[in-house]
């Protein structure tokens, strides 16, 4: 599977579309594969055998599932939450409330015109559990395409919130409302297993929440006290237990926490509580990249392309609802919450993405509720999976672009050796080999075509107004993922940076503090880069400068802020294009 997804994703780099979408590819390609090269059959013993191999490699599926929900529970983090709780919050209601209604009223509507002689009270349950699951925004996909492009600013954090925020609500609110159901009698269980009704809700959200919290501080303490290593090692083998876990105790008790929400609130905890977290995030990334391209692999492998076609009216309707649902709602919660100047309308379309918590809550139904109809419900749950896990990375790249938050210099193909032609890189390696015998010298390495500063900058930056008092310079300095602030007049030109040296003398100043603005500490915008300056002139900036990050303005002699350039971004394109 590994070895299918670096073709996949080679492939999915040429073509310039989310390498999530190339791992995936690749899984349904091997399956398919697979099946033709044995002469597999659907239900035989070699398929089951097949399938064996897939439940086998779980422990990889929970493990890649466990370390995504974690990264994305540090977005929480107390001080920026300050800044978006209410935002989030609204925007988070709207898009998962009318996604919900959207989707439970036309899949009832349809699934009312195919029924039969079925009762009214099991295609509602039908609809009703398809619509709470429709809420739910994959996070694996949604972050690893995030990542691919180096997306930041506030519409990826937004991004990242919702998808959060979704998962934890679409969990809660389909076990509160599939135990409703049983309570009700329409939902049929075997076992008698109502009675424990109340106590596996309060697991499941309270119980989830609590654990999670727990395991964040453990893990916090161990991140003071030990090195990166071994705090990695805690973490994967916390979340393989506690992946684990979920099911051994469903499985002998009939009740259990949930892990997709344990593993946010140890995200979370960790963002909050650990002393310097960030320390662990680039060793996170490195050690999780076969995790999770294996993880991507695997899922499609087990994609249910057949299940397509199995759709029909109530499939085709949860898909256009849940689009519908998905894009409007996030808009109007835009709208209700006043942000229409920092967040784009379209972010909807990068909440798309569905998989593992679908998978799971498919897997829930059809294990526990006996009834044709559960199994309706997992073909269209599964059907709609292909559609979306395809789409969605796709539309979540194109937002991100959109809002200006992703540098155009990962958009284009690197310079470095991936665009070598194979004689090259023949070539290449065998000066290197004459080199280590000291027969050959160094030979320097230029790109081939000259990089601007537009193509290292991020567009999506939020700018500081001259007139803003010293308490909301503070505010927007904590809730800010820049180190320096670029502070603009009424016409929207620039007029200062502010540093961190500039304010350090005003904080511990009460009364100075009250008397002051943010151009009175912004220091003269002498640094600022045109953005068609070429990559040397500006690394020379940097170095004059001595700064982590530059203003960027139209053209030379404009005052107009179109960006802002930080030096590690600078560094990382040299050294991934072979500038010297």
């Amino acid at each position: 599977m590994l070895g299918a997804a670096i073709v996949g994703g080679y492939v999915a780099h040429t073509v310039r579309v989310p390498r999530v979408v190339g791992y995936l590819a690749a899984g349904v390609a091997l399956k398919l594969a697979l099946y033709r090269a044995l002469k597999i059959e659907a239900g035989s013993p070699a398929e089951a055998q097949l399938n064996e191999v897939g439940r086998t490699l779980g422990v990889v599926t929970n493990l890649g599932l466990g370390v995504i929900l974690f990264s994305i529970g540090g977005v929480f983090e107390t001080r920026h939450l300050k800044a978006i709780c209410g935002t989030v919050t609204r925007i988070a209601l709207s898009e998962t409330g009318l996604t919900f209604v959207l989707v439970f009223l036309g899949t009832f509507a349809a699934a009312m015109w195919v029924r039969g002689d079925t009762a009214t009270s099991t295609v509602f349950a039908f609809a009703l559990l398809l619509g709470l699951a429709s809420m739910a925004t994959a996070p694996a996909a949604t972050l690893v395409v995030l990542r691919e492009y180096d997306a930041k600013g506030p519409v990826t954090d937004m991004i990242l919130s919702l998808t959060g925020l979704n998962n934890i609500l679409c969990i809660v609110m389909f076990h509160i409302a599939f135990s409703l159901l049983v309570v009700a009698g329409v939902v049929a269980q075997a076992g008698g297993e109502s009675q424990s009704i109340g106590l596996r809700l309060l697991a499941i959200t309270l119980g989830s929440g609590a654990l999670g919290v727990l395991l964040g501080l453990t893990l916090s303490f161990a991140h003071a006290k030990l090195s990166h290593g071994d705090t990695l090692l805690i973490l994967v083998a916390t979340l393989m237990v506690v992946g684990a876990g979920e099911g051994w105790l469903l499985e002998h008790h009939q009740v259990s926490y949930n892990f997709l929400p344990t593993a946010i609130f140890m995200g979370a905890t960790f963002a909050n509580v650990a002393i310097d977290p960030n320390r662990l995030d680039e060793p996170l990334q490195l050690m999780s990249r076969p995790i999770l391209v294996g993880f991507f692999a695997m899922a499609g492998f087990k994609l249910h392309v057949g299940d397509l076609a199995g759709l029909h009216l109530v499939g085709a309707s949860y898909v256009v609802c849940r689009i519908i649902g998905k894009v409007l709602g996030t808009y109007l919660g835009i709208r209700w919450s006043g942000s229409r100047g920092e967040l784009r309308s379209s972010v909807g379309a990068a909440l798309l993405c569905q998989a593992a918590v679908v998978i799971g809550l498919a897997d829930f139904v059809e294990t526990y509720w006996h009834d044709p109809w559960a199994k309706r419900f997992v073909t269209v749950a599964l059907g709609s999976i292909v559609i979306f896990e395809v789409c969605g990375p796709l539309l979540t790249k194109w937002v991100a672009k959109q809002a200006g938050e992703v540098k155009a210099v990962t958009l284009l193909r690197r310079g470095g050796t991936e665009s070598l032609g194979t004689l090259s890189v023949i070539a290449l390696t065998w000066h290197a080999l004459l080199r280590t015998v000291g027969l050959g010298h160094r030979a320097a390495r230029g790109g081939d075509d000259p990089l601007q500063v537009r193509h290292v900058m991020r567009a999506n930056v939020k700018c500081i107004p001259a007139s803003a008092n010293f308490t909301d310079v503070l505010g927007f300095i904590e809730h800010s993922r820049f180190n320096h602030f670029p502070v603009v007049d009424e016409n929207k030109e620039l007029v200062g940076v502010i540093h961190f040296s500039d304010i350090r003398g005003v904080i511990y100043d009460p009364l100075l503090a009250k008397l002051i603005t943010a151009v009175d500490v912004a220091s003269p915008a002498t640094d600022a880069v045109p953005a068609d300056m070429p990559l040397d002139e500006l690394l020379r900036a940097f170095q004059d400068g001595d700064v982590g990050s530059l203003p960027v303005v139209e053209c030379e002699g404009s005052r107009n802020v179109v960006g802002i350039v930080e030096q590690r971004d600078v560094l990382r394109t040299v050294h991934e294009w072979g500038y010297v």
